[in-house]
């Protein structure tokens, strides 16, 4: 009895995973959604075998291979995907409520930190990421390797008894390329040429629905409908290689949210408060406050001062240029004159060599 109850807890996320890969949005997003898929059960099957081997829970390994790739295999964004799959895999298990608050936290945890490799971290963190590298490594026919993995790849090789011939291992030792470019300014072309167009927030747009692809619940649409203005910055951010996951860590909102966008930025010291003699420059993001209508604001809204968010193209002494999406949350971006120091709280400026490091973090609550 207690066997099949287990088996219904696995399945009901095989069945979420299946929905996900079946889901056309899914399919459109994900260009590699087949190979995904199959990756997400290779692994899956091998932390059961590495849970078995070292004596862990083998249906919470389980769970947690079946959604360490969901947010790549849900949108086909890879950067960031472990540590915005432990957001969206945090939605998939508060409903249905299957597993207690412990079980979900090492589930998360080990989704979180997966993509960490160079790391150590906890016991089911360490054995999804080795059932991870173990599958990707076989799917090669044990042939290839890159030499950061060599490592681990040697380990479980010994644990599981098995005798590799490294000799006949190709070993890739290149490491990418990091290219110098002006991040801030093209942070500043794509939002001007994209709110131009202007890109209005309907399942007509494709530009729009590509815009909100990052935001994985079925949900996005309408919960983003008239309060998009954040979304598009995030957008506008990933596609000028400012990465972010959509969620800081440790902060508690998603950068769908202005007020995660103001949280982060004066925690990273990228705040500019606004003043006297304070000049935006082009690239840098503008955070109004008390500018929406109260009217347009959504109830969640209301309370909040900071309620806007936009991206500067160029500035005088007494107004400026900026771009924005959900003009006055009115559904549609646009490209705007606006006076200097009225309804602004402050400017992010953004180091042009930032590298979100919230991946980091240690102890994990969720």
């Amino acid at each position: 009895m207690e066997y099949i109850l287990i088996m219904d807890r696995l399945e009901k996320i095989r069945e979420c995973i299946d929905k996900i890969y079946q889901d056309p949005v899914s399919v459109r997003q994900n260009k590699y959604i087949s190979n995904d898929y199959n990756h997400i059960y290779g692994v899956s099957f091998n932390c059961v075998l590495f849970a078995l081997k070292r004596g862990l829970d083998p249906e919470l390994a389980a769970v947690a291979g079946m959604l360490h790739d969901v947010y790549r295999l849900r949108t086909g964004v890879d950067n960031f995907h472990s540590v915005s799959g432990a957001e969206m895999s945090r939605i998939i298990l508060r409903n249905p409520d299957i597993f207690t608050d412990a079980e979900k936290q090492i589930i998360l945890t080990a989704v979180f930190h997966h993509s960490d490799k160079a790391n150590v971290h906890d016991e089911y963190s360490e054995l999804l990421k080795d059932a991870d590298l173990f599958t990707s490594f076989m799917k090669t026919g044990a042939s290839k390797l890159h030499i950061t993995h060599l490592p681990r790849i040697k380990k479980m090789a010994a644990e599981l008894g098995i005798d590799l011939d490294f000799d006949r291992i190709e070993i890739n030792n290149k490491t990418a390329e990091k290219k110098s470019i002006d991040k801030r300014s093209l942070l500043a072309d794509i939002a001007e040429k994209l709110a131009a167009m202007p890109i209005t927030g309907s399942r007509d747009d494709s530009v729009y629905m590509n815009l909100i692809r990052y935001w994985p619940e079925e949900s996005a649409f309408d919960e983003l409908k008239n309060g998009w203005c954040a979304a598009f910055v995030y957008h506008c951010c990933q596609t000028a290689g400012f990465i972010f996951p959509i969620k800081w860590t440790p902060g508690k909102l998603r950068f769908a949210c202005v007020a995660a966008w103001n949280a982060w930025a004066r925690e990273k010291k990228f705040f500019i408060k606004d003043g006297p003699g304070i000049i935006p420059q082009r690239g840098d993001i503008i955070l109004y406050k008390n500018i929406i209508p109260l009217d347009n604001k959504k109830a969640d809204q209301r309370n909040e001062p900071v309620d806007h968010i936009g991206i500067v193209l160029g500035s005088s002494e007494d107004e400026f240029t900026v771009a924005e999406g959900n003009v006055n949350n009115q559904n549609v971006s646009g490209i705007l004159t606006r006076q200097l120091h009225y309804n602004i709280e402050g400017f992010i400026r953004i180091d042009n060599e930032m590298e979100y490091d919230g991946q980091k973090c240690a102890d994990i609550r969720f």
